[in-house]
């Protein structure tokens, strides 16, 4: 998972804020969704809390899933590049 997101964060590259940064980066975002596809875990309200029990380690400030799902189709363009 490390090596996902270290070449998910080098691909995509970092973003200036004008504000304080969100809590869960675009890197992060677009990792857990490639790991999502890459586990198999078709159900989009059991992801969020397998991440949570399991992947919590790794990605300590995960949203709750209504919120996680709003902000992962607005990184749509960034998982498809």
């Amino acid at each position: 998972m490390t090596a996902l997101y270290v070449k998910i964060d080098d691909e995509i590259g970092g973003t200036r804020w004008m504000r304080c940064p969100p809590r869960l980066s675009n890197s992060e975002r677009v990792c857990l969704a490639v790991a999502q596809a890459l586990l198999g875990c078709r159900s989009e309200a059991r992801w969020p809390r397998f991440a949570r029990n399991r992947l919590a380690c790794l990605f300590p400030s995960l949203p709750q899933q209504s919120v996680y799902d709003k902000r992962l189709r607005a990184a749509l363009p960034l998982v498809k590049r």
